[in-house]
This record gives C-alpha cells, sequence and structure tokens, in this order.
C-alpha cells in the first residue's frame, strides 16, 4: 500500500472517529439536559460517520484482499460501524430507540480507540481458514455482539426509566424497554447459535472435526448456555423489570469475555482475529 493510501486510510478513519466522538458527547448534553434536539444531532453526526468509515473498511479491505476479521484493527473497526449502521437503522425505525445511542455511541468511540492500536498491521487470512463458512461465522459473531450491546443499553435505560418515568420523554417506557431488552437479547442468542454451528462446519471442512474445545469455542458454547437460561427464566417463568436488566447486562459481559477476552489471555487457533497492538 502506498504512502497516500496509507494517509488517506488514516484521515478517514479518523474523521469517523471524531464523528463518533462529538456524536457520544451530544447523547451526553441530551443526557444531562435532556434536550431532545441533542440526541437528533448525535444520530445525524453518527450517520455522517458512517461514510469515512465505511472508507476506511474498504481502503484496508482493498489493500489486504480480504474482510475485516484478521487484525485487531480491522475486527474492531469492523464492530464499531456495525455498531453505529445498526443503530441509526433502529432509531429511523423506531425513533424512541435513538436514546440508545448515549451508550452505544461511546461503545463504539471506544471500539475505534482500540483498534486504532494495531492500525500498522496487515495481514494475509491463512489459507486454511479461507471459506465460504468465513463469513457467516463472523457475521454473525459481529451481529451477536452489537445486539447483546443493545441488550445491555436498553436494561441502562430501564434502570434510568424506571427511577423517573417521567424524565427522558425521548426514551420508551420501562415496560417497552424491559420488552426491547429481551428482543435484542434473543437475536443475539440466535446470531450466537449460527455463529457457533458456521464455525464448527468451518472446522470440519479445514480440521476435519466439528468441535475440537478451543477456549473460544468453549466460551462461546458456555455463553450460548448462559443465553439460553436467561431467556427460558424470561419466556417460561416470568422473569421481567429488575432481574432481567441485570441479567441482560451480565450477557453483555459474556460477550466482551468471549469475543475480546479469551483470545487474549489464553493460546487459542482464534487468536488471528485481534493480531495488533497492546
Amino acid at each position: 500500500m502506498s504512502e497516500s493510501s496509507v494517509i488517506v486510510e488514516s484521515a478517514v478513519f479518523w474523521s469517523a472517529t471524531t464523528a463518533y466522538a462529538i456524536s457520544s458527547l451530544a447523547f451526553f448534553l441530551w443526557f444531562a439536559f435532556r434536550r431532545s434536539s441533542a440526541s437528533t444531532i448525535g444520530l445525524v453526526v453518527a450517520a455522517v460517520g458512517l461514510v469515512p468509515h465505511t472508507a476506511a473498511i474498504v481502503l484496508r479491505w482493498l489493500d489486504v484482499g480480504h474482510g475485516p476479521f484478521s487484525s485487531r484493527y480491522e475486527v474492531l473497526s469492523a464492530n464499531a460501524w456495525l455498531t453505529v449502521a445498526v443503530v441509526v437503522a433502529l432509531s429511523l425505525t423506531v425513533r424512541r430507540l435513538a436514546g440508545l445511542g448515549v451508550v452505544a455511541m461511546p461503545a463504539a468511540f471506544l471500539l475505534m480507540g482500540w483498534a486504532v492500536s494495531a492500525f500498522g498491521v496487515r495481514q494475509e487470512v491463512p489459507i486454511i481458514f479461507k471459506s465460504a463458512w468465513l463469513w457467516l461465522h463472523i457475521g454473525f459473531a459481529k451481529l451477536f455482539f452489537v445486539f447483546a450491546l443493545l441488550a445491555a443499553a436498553s436494561a441502562i435505560a430501564w434502570f434510568v426509566k424506571n427511577r423517573a418515568p417521567e424524565r427522558f420523554e425521548m426514551l420508551p417506557d420501562p415496560r417497552r424497554l424491559d420488552l426491547y431488552g429481551h428482543q435484542f437479547l434473543l437475536v443475539s442468542f440466535l446470531c450466537l447459535g449460527v455463529m457457533i454451528v458456521a464455525g464448527s462446519l468451518w472446522a470440519h471442512e479445514s480440521w476435519g472435526r466439528y468441535w475440537g474445545w478451543d477456549p473460544i469455542e468453549t466460551a462461546a458454547l458456555a455463553t450460548w448456555i448462559a443465553y439460553g437460561i436467561i431467556l427460558h427464566m424470561r419466556v417460561l417463568h416470568r422473569w421481567d423489570g429488575r432481574r432481567m436488566a441485570w441479567l441482560n447486562l451480565v450477557a453483555f459481559a459474556l460477550a466482551v469475555i468471549t469475543l475480546y477476552v479469551v483470545v487474549l489471555v489464553l493460546p487459542t487457533v482464534h487468536d488471528f482475529y485481534m493480531v495488533g497492538g497492546g
């Protein structure tokens, strides 16, 4: 990649990061002063930031010859992009969900900040990993994270709204937030299930076995079972409100551990996707 291309990629990446920082600030102002115009500004700036962010992802893709899944920079940047894209799309569909941006946009900004620590890392995807299953496995892994984050954002919003129902008019009422949290977690659970199945089929195609008890495989399965238990308590035992809000936060913590922590502390065949700086 030429020096000029690196400069352009860096410029558009930092433009997107700056937009997400401004969007986060706008949502913080909305939360502090309860001005609906601030959340609108936050949403618009987030959407604008997707333009240079898309350019940064495409430029890196053209440079390395594969999608955003083979270094810490690529993975975290793509996860941030998908987080913002889903938040913007949901907010356009259900306007009162825009308030979840007060959690989602700072999360996206932090992902961008972590990603830049590995900006200079460029590597090929190992031949054995090149498969159509890779796209399904990694694509659903990203969706699993995004919807787990939205479930957690709904839980945080529930705590805020339940404490002062008359405030933050832009947020849905506590009962609706409780339902959204459940629905987001259900989608995350299903995405995690597809991720595990696609990964298993991919492993069989690459190594001739479906399961190897790799740390990431084990963590993903344990998280999927935990999600199933949480959903079971909701559907069959009618748990809701405060208990489910806390469980949604626990579910998000499990998602972070599965996707980001295990790969950094334990040896795993998955470590290629988080190669990068500290």
